[in-house]
Parts: C-alpha cells; structure tokens; sequence
C-alpha cells in the first residue's frame, strides 16, 4: 500500500499518459518479438533487417522508460534534464548503428524510406537531447533566482 501511495504521488500529474505509455511499451514488446526474432534467424537480408527493426525498438522502449522514470512533482530537475541528455544520446547512437547495419545490406541501402526513417528518429533523438538543454539551463536559472515553480 505504501508503494502504491508513492507512485500515485509521484505520477498523478501526468494523467492517463502513464497508462498509455506502459500499455504502448507492453504492445510493442509483445507484438514485434517474435516478428524480429524470426527474421533475425532467417539469413541475408532479412537477418540485416531484423537487426535494423531491433534497434528501432531498442529507441522506442528507451524513451518509453524514460518517460516513466520521469517525476512528475519536479520536472525542472537534473534528473529531468539528464533523462532527456541521456535519452538523446541512446537514441542517436542507436539510430547510427542501424544506419550501418542498413548499408551492409544491398536491397535496403537502395530504398528510400529506410534512410527517411532512420533520419526521423535521429532527429527526435536532437531534439530531445535540446529539450534536455534547454531544462538544464531553466533549473540553472531557477537555482540562480531561487524560483518556486
């Protein structure tokens, strides 16, 4: 019951995202497993994109921790701010070793919308990195004039 309390606490702010999130992650994991696995043990090309939806994955149950980790009592906090840092580098370097694998591949380098999508979520790995300075230098701020907020 104390536990329960607790996270209520800490989580009552953010609403029905937090259901919408754990749900999304469980969906995720649950639906494309098996999918991945399968075409990771298959060979040639198919093991190469296997491994590219892998680290797909890796970045959307990231963040998707990530955001559970937040505290939503104080948001404008190191924590906050180094979740967000953290998040952005790991989604970066992920999306950079699946641009990689991507290339070693000969039917997936030729497409489109392979590297269309890599480049999309390396951008939303930018811009939560961004995201991260930005609450870095409002806590700085806050600190600095003894804000409340």
């Amino acid at each position: 019951m104390k536990i329960f309390k607790k996270l209520y606490q800490r989580y009552k702010d953010m609403g029905t995202l937090l259901w919408v999130v754990c749900v999304f992650l469980v969906a995720i994991i649950v639906y494309y497993t098996l999918p991945v696995i399968d075409m990771i043990q298959a060979g040639g090309d198919e093991r190469l994109l296997g491994w590219a939806y892998v680290c797909n994955l890796l970045a959307l149950v990231v963040l998707c921790v990530n955001i559970l980790r937040l505290d939503c009592r104080n948001l404008l906090s190191h924590k906050t701010a180094n979740l967000l840092d953290f998040s952005g580098y790991l989604i970066i370097l992920l999306m950079l070793i699946r641009n990689r694998i991507v290339r070693e591949s000969d039917s997936l380098s030729d497409s489109w919308d392979y590297s269309l999508d890599w480049m999309t979520i390396m951008l939303f790995g930018f811009l939560l990195q961004f995201v991260g300075k930005i609450v870095r230098r409002a806590v700085k701020l806050k600190e600095e004039q003894d804000l409340t907020i």
